[in-house]
C-alpha cells in the first residue's frame, strides 16, 4: 500500500489513450483497474472518442477529484499531454507504456518491467522528481528537436500509412532525398554561436523515437540540458550517422557537437518538436526546470 493511503482516500486517475491501436492501452488500464481496487486503491477510468473528447474529461476529473496520482495509459506523445494538467496541479506521474517509442518510461526505468511489476511499483514505492522541459508554458519529457528531424516528424504525422515506427522511417527516407542544412544562432546559458546544422536536439533525457540514444549522457536529475548539433552532412555521411543514434556510436563523430546548459535559446527558421508533438515555432527559448514532475520510476 502506498504510504499514506490508510490515513486518507487515495484516487489514482486512470488516463487512455484514445488514439492507442485495437484499445491496447484500455485493456492494460483495466487490468490495472482490477490489480489497485485489490488492494484498496480508488481508481477513475478517463478516456474519450479522441484526444479533444479525452482533454475535456480529464479536466473535468481533475477539477472534481481529490487525486493523488494520474497513470498514463500511452506512449511519449500521451505522456506530453498528460504534462500539461498535472504539473501546474502538482500530481504524481505513473506511466504504463503503450506507444511506438516509450522513451519517458525507458528514461524513468520501468520500460523493461511486467505490467505487475509496473503497477506494484505505483502502489507501493514512493515518488521521486525529475526535470522537465519548458518552452513558454508548454511542458516537455524528453527531447525538443528542430532542423531535419522536426521535418521528419511534420511528414510522419501527415501520413495515414503505415502505423507504428514504419511511418517514421518512411519520412525519413523522404527527408533525406530533399536534405539540407539551415543557419542558427544557439544562446547557451546566454552564450551565443552560429551553427549551420542539418539537426539541433535539446535533451532533457537519454532518447526518443523509440530507443534513438541521440544524448546518451543526458539526466533527468541534473539540472541542465544536453545540446547536440549535427552539422554540414552528406545524404551518404547521414545514412552512416543515422544507425548509430540506436547504440550512441555517434558520439565523437566530427560533424556532432554536444553542449550542456540550463537555458537556450534557438534563433532562425522552422518548427520544432517535443516528446514527438509540435510545440513551437522558432525563435524559442526553453529552459530545463529542476524537480519539475513527481513520478513513480524505477
Amino acid at each position: 500500500m502506498i504510504a499514506g493511503a490508510k490515513r486518507r482516500l487515495y484516487v489514482l486517475i486512470l488516463a487512455i489513450n484514445p488514439r492507442s491501436g485495437r484499445g491496447y492501452a484500455r485493456k492494460r488500464a483495466i487490468a490495472a483497474e482490477r490489480y489497485f481496487t485489490s488492494v484498496g486503491i480508488s481508481v477513475s477510468l478517463v478516456e474519450g472518442n479522441s484526444l479533444d473528447n479525452f482533454r475535456s474529461k480529464f479536466v473535468d476529473e481533475l477539477q472534481h477529484q481529490s487525486v493523488s496520482g494520474v497513470v498514463a495509459f500511452g506512449g511519449d506523445g500521451f505522456v506530453h499531454e498528460i504534462l500539461q494538467h498535472v504539473v501546474p496541479r502538482e500530481i504524481p506521474l505513473g506511466v504504463i507504456p503503450c506507444g511506438t517509442g516509450n522513451d519517458f518510461a525507458r528514461g524513468i526505468g520501468i520500460h523493461r518491467l511486467s505490467l505487475a511489476e509496473q503497477l506494484s511499483l505505483i502502489s507501493s514505492t514512493d515518488v521521486r522528481s525529475i526535470d522537465l522541459g519548458r518552452v513558454d508554458q508548454t511542458w516537455f519529457a524528453a527531447i525538443l528537436s528542430t532542423g531535419f528531424d522536426a521535418l521528419v516528424n511534420e511528414r510522419a504525422n501527415t501520413m495515414r500509412w503505415p502505423r507504428g515506427r514504419m511511418r517514421y522511417n518512411i519520412a525519413l527516407i523522404e527527408k533525406i532525398l530533399s536534405l539540407a542544412t539551415h543557419q542558427y544562432q544557439i544562446c547557451l546559458d546566454g552564450k551565443p554561436i552560429e551553427v549551420d546544422a542539418t539537426l539541433v536536439t535539446v535533451a532533457n533525457g537519454p532518447s526518443y523515437g523509440g530507443g534513438m540514444k541521440v544524448c546518451p549522457d543526458a539526466n533527468l536529475n541534473d539540472g541542465l540540458f544536453d545540446v547536440m548539433v549535427l552539422g554540414k552532412v552528406s545524404r551518404a555521411e547521414l545514412l552512416k550517422v543515422f544507425p548509430k543514434v540506436y547504440t550512441g556510436r555517434h558520439v565523437g563523430h566530427p560533424a556532432v557537437t554536444f553542449y550542456r546548459c540550463q537555458e537556450v535559446e534557438i534563433i532562425g527558421s522552422g518548427s520544432s518538436f517535443a516528446d514527438g508533438e509540435p510545440i513551437s515555432t522558432l525563435p524559442l527559448s526553453a529552459s530545463c526546470v529542476s524537480n519539475a514532475l513527481k513520478v513513480w520510476a524505477g
